[in-house]
C-alpha cells in the first residue's frame, strides 16, 4: 500500500514544533546515551560471564519501578527463580539471604506485577516466542540468548538471521512492544586483547558490532545496539561493568553512541543494583526523577 502524502504531515508538524516524544529515562547519566523507546528492536552483545543478563535485568527493573513498565523474559540459561532472586535483591537493595523469610512471598508477588517468565524447560523457535510475547500484557520482551533458540537448521545461518530480524521488526511495528535480544560474539572476539602499548595490555577488548555470531546482519537491522563488557581478570576494574553504546538509530527521540574507548562504567555494587557515577536510579525518590509528562509515552 502506498502511503498518502498527508500521512507524514503529523510527524513533520510535530518535528517542526519540537513535539517529538522522547524515550523514557531513569534518572542517571545513562539517559544521555540510551533510553527506553516503544516498538524498538534492541541488541545487547557481550562475552560470557561479563554480566550482560544482570545489567539488562537492572535496566528493565529501573523502568518497572520508575516508569511502571512491564516485561516478559525468556532466558535459556537461567531459571526464573534465579532471575527473580536477583531482581528482588536489586529492588530492595539488600542481599536475598538477609530478607525475612516470611516476606519472600510478598516480594515475589511484587516483582511478578512487572515481570513474567517463560518456562525454559523446552526449546522455542523465535516465532513461538513472538506469539507468546504478543499475547502478554507487557511493554517489553527479552530473548536471552539468541543462540538458545530452537533454530530451523534446514535454513542457512545467513537467511535464518535475516528471517529472525525481519520477524522481530514486524512484531515491534505490529504490537508496539519493545524487544531486547542478548547475543554472544564470535570466537575471534574472545581472543582479541589490548596491544602491548595499551594501559589494559593483555585484557580482552570489548566485542564490536560485527563480532556478533552471524556478523553484521544484526547491527544492520536493529534500532539500538549496545555491548556489555567487563575486564574480568583486571585486579582493580573487574567489578566495573562497561556499557558501549554502538548504535542509536533515532537520536531525535533520545540517545547517542558513546565515544570510542570511553564507555559508561557501572559499579556492580555487590549485586544490589548498578550505580553510575555513584547514582542508582532504583534508590531515587519519585520527586527526584528526571522524567516529566513530555517524556512519557
Amino acid at each position: 500500500m502506498i502511503l498518502a502524502d498527508k500521512d507524514s504531515l503529523k510527524y513533520l508538524h510535530a518535528y517542526k514544533d519540537g513535539r517529538i516524544k522522547q524515550g523514557l529515562k531513569i534518572g542517571c547519566h545513562l539517559d544521555n546515551h540510551f533510553v527506553f523507546k516503544r516498538a524498538e528492536f534492541n541488541m545487547v552483545l557481550g562475552l560470557d560471564n561479563v554480566g550482560k543478563t544482570n545489567w539488562l535485568l537492572w535496566y528493565l527493573l529501573c523502568h518497572a519501578k520508575l516508569n511502571s513498565k512491564k516485561f516478559i523474559i525468556w532466558s535459556g540459561e537461567n531459571r526464573a527463580g534465579q532471575l527473580k532472586r536477583d531482581l528482588i535483591q536489586m529492588w530492595l537493595g539488600i542481599k536475598f539471604k538477609d530478607i525475612i523469610k516470611s516476606k519472600i512471598e510478598f516480594y515475589n508477588q511484587e516483582i511478578s506485577q512487572y515481570f513474567k517468565f517463560i518456562d525454559n524447560s523446552k526449546l522455542y523457535s523465535h516465532k513461538e516466542l513472538l506469539n507468546i510475547f504478543a499475547e502478554a500484557d507487557v511493554d517489553g520482551c527479552v530473548i536471552d540468548p539468541y543462540t538458545g533458540l530452537n533454530h530451523d537448521r534446514r535454513v542457512g545461518q545467513f537467511d535464518r538471521n535475516y528471517h529472525f530480524c525481519n520477524d522481530v521488526r514486524e512484531f515491534c511495528n505490529r504490537t508496539g512492544k519493545t524487544i531486547f535480544v542478548c547475543m554472544h560474539p564470535q570466537t575471534e572476539a574472545a581472543r582479541r586483547v589490548y596491544p602491548a602499548d595499551h594501559l589494559l595490555n593483555g585484557h580482552i577488548q570489548p566485542p564490536r558490532k560485527a563480532d556478533c555470531e552471524g556478523g553484521q546482519v544484526f547491527p544492520n537491522r536493529v534500532d539500538n545496539f549496545v555491548c556489555v563488557h567487563r575486564l574480568i581478570s583486571h585486579a582493580d576494574l573487574w567489578m566495573l561493568t562497561e556499557l558501549h553504546v554502538y548504535k542509536i538509530k533515532d537520536k531525535e527521540t533520545g540517545g547517542t553512541p558513546t565515544m570510542l574507548g570511553d564507555p559508561l562504567r557501572f559499579d556492580y555494587n555487590g549485586g544490589l543494583g548498578f550505580t553510575l557515577g555513584g547514582v542508582n536510579p532504583l534508590n531515587k525518590k519519585e520527586e527526584d526523577l528526571l522524567n516529566d509528562e513530555e517524556n512519557i509515552f
